[in-house]
């Protein structure tokens, strides 16, 4: 308990002596000369600057709440300076946080009094003096404060309280004392060199004596030899501010709207102030909503840029989930970035070289590849710090994606993108970095997940600290300029694969709604981008893409948030499908077209032959990639068989247990492919995960035995080309309905699932155990797929109990392979014989209700002889065909290797031509041609940002292991 409150509460824990002896210093630096008085509006939404009600102002005292969490409220502060007062502070005290605006609307100042762990004490106390208000003697006062309680540390509780406003005077002598002794206080309880903690402490005790004296001139000479002893470490820090804002988590996307504005005017005041420093900000999205909400904050923002002040770092929408967003979104995360910067800030390529995720849950392995074909070749994150099991080995390394392609990564080594700054955390930072010898790591400072950045104590400890006995020296940098001298070292550590995150496990299922409707919005922008390329026909999608991309956001789409946000990122969702399905009405009516028969389009890059319900009569669908064939009445099929214990189609014959799983699962060669059943649906207990519920499954849930469900009712029958098997469960409060598919002529088993979900902290699961396993699964990930051990002989193997898959997850042997395939499920375990698929979590924290309701789903599975088959599903059971009248024209686009993959088809971004994007889905080098029907008079490789990269051609296109190519068809 002792270590924990010293993590908490910092030095008033870790030093209660030395916090009472900084609070009395603190008592002297600002005399009040005159109250502020203070009113309020009260709103549950926020009320622009512009549309304040000023009739509605009602009083507010000191102590008096303006509203719980998430409320809002505006706070007019109005008062004089007494004559003969000069140099007067406005000071303001809140629990919670607040924008300043003068009389006129503009943006004065940011203040927060927001709790983190460890906070090291403020000079104001509960105050905080408002910057850029200068009030002269005789002057009236009338300030506006845009003000919001977000809760205590993770929590939504408490309420915002006003404690106060009024006029001071600073004494900077004391202040400056203020400082110097929090400084050294902490350096003397971090050092562990004895020699210099028992100076240390002689000069505090003799300035503490000066003080108590009151010769505070005499207290801060006491500390100056220490604070003019010079470092000895030739290793240097380069300090970057930074203020990690949230897109959404425990609060909503409007309330970041707001804390976005409250950061930057905190930061570019700083920057005004405080000659040299830099404050690093990435997330165009939020500069976007400065630019159409506060002009004026946002030419501020571009003007420091222009200075060299304001780094923009990453050129990313916003910082992504990197496991779960398909391929191209994460393209997209480039494309639409750079544009904005590049377009708002005039950034050169030069400027746009670093990835800046420092939160997001892990690292796919395609990463890399999409890094560098985007221009970027840094990277930068914490969070492998945050592994629950194994230390990462490296925190500065040459990173290798699945294809080979190499980023440089550097993670600062403190862990933390929010530090104080402070001397415990530089020498923190130095015992955890393996590359110390490198003598060279980024410092990332200032508070941070809700925003806010480096504050007055993170600003006034650095400055004490750049040259400083016993620490290693800081200098104040942009984070571009620490990588492109971290390039020229002689790094030596290099990782390969993903960067997979040994925490957070459960975020791959949690809020599936989310994840859903996000998969669903992915597809129809596939589709309406294709169908624009095929009819040669303008649309406008940046928006849509922006809005998806938005919640593709660290904590949107991995679940980790209030239920407000999971609902909005819903509800947004479908409206942006619903757009995309407005926009591609038009176009599949453009198509060629030669009658009016009912045909399919094809709009996935695999060919299709399938069976297809129209009303109430069956067709079968033969239709190439990107291509539309008109449909053929189904034949009767004999073959097809279902009866109370079995279901057959002629390629696979599956036998049911008592318990409705799949006990036998028999092709035609006879080969038995279920080992100990197959889709065995159980329920586990997820117990509370303190304190990250919904991000994390305990690896305790491995040693219980799970409740193996039993179906309470079953039905069965043959209809049209399909043999169906209806099973109907009830648990608990929840039932589930789950109809067993057979169709004629494939050897995919679908699982239709319908989900009324009523439990808390339980995990739904869907198990397969089958005959062909290999010491390897294979997942698909964007742009291809990982191999991961299915062992558990070390700690890493172990550690990795839940991972991530697109479409479908697979093993085999030399034999042939067994594949789990699903339409919008990502966390699967592939482990000692087992292939487990997580349907549904039900966590209470953040949202107390998470998951709970209607959920449909559809997963599957099939044996497999070649991997290109599962690949061909995968897209199948994610792209449903689109049925129209009279449609018909041959394959746009394809390629004659059945592993090169036509991810994409779409009108360039500049509008000259269209862009073919490919990718090899098997992991090993390949030629191909691609034949096309497009109209064009040239073929050229481009890079993801689609800049020209030189002439493609298009009979013979090589590509390595995993290799993304792109094309630009023009003229």
């Amino acid at each position: 308990m002792p270590g924990f409150a010293g993590w908490l509460f910092g030095i008033a824990a870790q030093q209660p002596g030395e916090y009472r002896r900084l609070r009395r210093i603190r008592a002297t630096i600002y005399t009040r000369v005159a109250p502020l008085r203070a009113e309020v509006v009260r709103s549950a939404e926020p009320i622009p600057f512009d549309e304040l009600p000023r009739n509605a102002f009602r009083p507010l005292h000191p102590g008096q709440s303006w509203g719980g969490v998430l409320d809002c409220a505006w706070l007019r502060l109005t008062g004089e300076v007494p004559a003969g007062v000069e140099g007067a502070v406005v000071m303001l005290g809140l629990r919670g946080e607040g924008l300043l605006h003068d009389a006129d609307g503009s943006i004065l100042d940011g203040v927060t009094t927001v709790f983190q762990q460890g906070d090291l004490p403020h000079s104001g106390g509960r105050f905080r003096p408002v910057r850029r208000a200068h009030p002269a003697a005789g002057e009236r006062v009338e300030l506006y404060a845009d003000v919001a309680h977000n809760g205590f540390l993770i929590y939504n509780v408490g309420k915002g309280i006003y404690r106060g406003a009024h006029l001071a005077t600073r004494d900077d002598e004391a202040f400056a004392l203020y400082y110097d002794y929090l400084t050294l206080t902490v350096l003397a309880h971090a050092t562990e060199d004895a020699a210099l903690r028992s100076d240390l402490r002689r000069a505090l005790d003799a300035a503490w004596a000066r003080f108590r004296a009151g010769d505070v001139g005499g207290a801060r000479a006491a500390l100056a030899p220490a604070l003019a002893a010079p470092s000895t470490d030739d290793f240097v820090y380069s300090a970057v501010g930074h203020g990690h804002l949230d897109m959404a988590w425990l609060w909503p996307l409007r309330e970041t709207r707001r804390k976005a504005a409250r950061t930057y005017a905190r930061a570019l005041t700083s920057i005004d102030d405080r000659p040299g420093y830099v404050y690093g900000t990435s997330q165009p999205q939020q500069m976007e909503w400065m630019r159409q909400r506060h002009p004026d904050l946002f030419a501020r923002m571009q003007d420091a840029v222009a200075a060299g002040r304001l780094e923009l770092q990453g050129s990313f929408w916003v910082e992504t989930d990197t496991n779960m967003p398909g391929g191209e979104s994460l393209v997209r995360q480039a494309v639409v970035g750079r544009r904005f910067l590049q377009q708002h800030f005039g950034l050169t390529d030069e400027q746009l070289r670093l990835c800046w995720l420092p939160d997001t849950f892990g690292y796919s392995g395609a990463l890399p590849q999409i890094l560098k074909k985007s221009g970027m070749d840094w990277f930068q994150t914490i969070k492998l710090a945050w592994n629950t099991h194994n230390d990462h080995p490296y925190r500065t390394f040459r990173w290798a994606g699945i294809d080979g392609s190499e980023v440089l990564v550097h993670m600062p080594p403190e862990g933390d993108y929010n530090s104080r700054g402070a001397a415990d955390g530089l020498l923190t930072g130095l015992e955890k970095y393996p590359e110390r010898d490198l003598g060279a790591a980024l410092l990332v400072y200032g508070s941070g997940d809700g925003g806010g950045g480096p504050g007055e104590i993170h600003h006034e400890v650095t400055a004490r600290e750049r040259n400083l006995r016993g620490l290693p020296r800081i200098e104040y940098s942009r984070a571009a300029d620490f990588f492109r001298r971290l390039e020229t070292l002689d790094v030596r550590h290099r990782f390969a694969g993903e960067l997979y995150l040994e925490a957070h496990q459960g975020t791959y299922t949690t809020q599936a709604l989310v994840k859903k409707h996000n998969r669903i919005a992915e597809r129809k922008l596939h589709e309406v981008e294709a169908l624009a390329a095929l009819t040669g026909e303008p649309v406008d999608l940046e928006q849509h893409w922006r809005d998806v991309l938005l919640h593709h956001f660290h904590d949107i789409l991995p679940g980790s948030t209030i239920r407000r946000v999971a609902t909005e990122a819903v509800d947004e969702l479908r409206r942006v499908s619903a757009a995309l399905d407005g926009l591609a009405a038009p176009l599949l009516a453009a198509l060629p077209a030669t009658g009016s028969e009912p045909s399919a389009v094809n709009l996935a890059p695999v060919p299709r032959d399938e069976p297809l319900r129209v009303g109430r009569s069956w067709f079968r669908a033969r239709v190439a990639p990107y291509a539309a064939a008109a449909l053929t009445p189904e034949p009767a099929h004999p073959e097809l068989a279902a009866d109370a214990d079995t279901l057959s189609n002629g390629i696979l014959t599956l036998r049911f247990g008592r318990s409705g799983e799949i006990t036998s699962c028999v092709d035609t060669a006879g080969t038995e492919h279920a080992r100990d059943g197959l889709n065995r649906l159980v329920l586990h207990r997820d117990p509370y995960q303190w304190p990250w519920d919904a991000w994390d499954i305990g690896r305790g849930y491995l040693r219980r035995r799970p409740r193996v469900l039993r179906p309470r009712e079953v039905t069965w029958e043959v209809d049209g080309p399909t043999a169906v098997r209806r099973q109907v469960y009830r648990f608990g409060r929840s039932s589930l309905e789950q109809r067993v598919i057979l169709e004629a002529g494939s050897p995919l088993v679908r699982l239709e699932t319908r989900v009324d979900w009523r439990e808390r902290h339980r995990m739904l699961r869907a198990d397969f155990r089958p005959t062909r396993y290999g010491d390897t699964s294979k997942s698909e990930i964007q742009f291809g797929h990982l191999s991961r051990p299915t062992t558990e002989a070390t700690p890493v193997e172990e550690a990795q109990f839940e991972i991530c898959a697109h479409k479908w997850i697979a093993t085999d042997t030399p034999d042939g392979g067994f594949a789990v395939l699903n339409d919008a499920k990502y966390g699967h375990r592939a482990k000692s014989g087992l292939l487990s698929l997580t349907l549904l979590r039900a966590p209470t924290f953040p949202d107390r209700t998470a998951d709970r309701g209607i959920h449909e789903l559809v997963y599957a599975f099939r044996p497999y002889a070649q991997l290109t088959e599962v690949i061909r599903d995968g897209y199948r059971l994610n792209h449903p065909l689109r049925v129209i009248a009279g449609a018909a024209f041959p394959s746009a686009v394809e390629v004659d290797d059945p592993g090169v993959i036509v991810e994409t088809l779409k009108p360039a971004e500049d509008g000259s031509g269209t862009v073919v994007r490919l990718y090899e889905s098997l992991g090993r080098a390949t030629t191909t041609a691609l034949r096309t029907t497009l109209p064009h008079a040239e073929a050229r490789v481009t890079d993801l940002l689609e800049r020209d990269l030189g002439p493609a051609d298009l009979a013979r296109l090589e590509l390595g292991p995993f290799e993304i190519l792109t094309l630009r068809l023009a003229g």
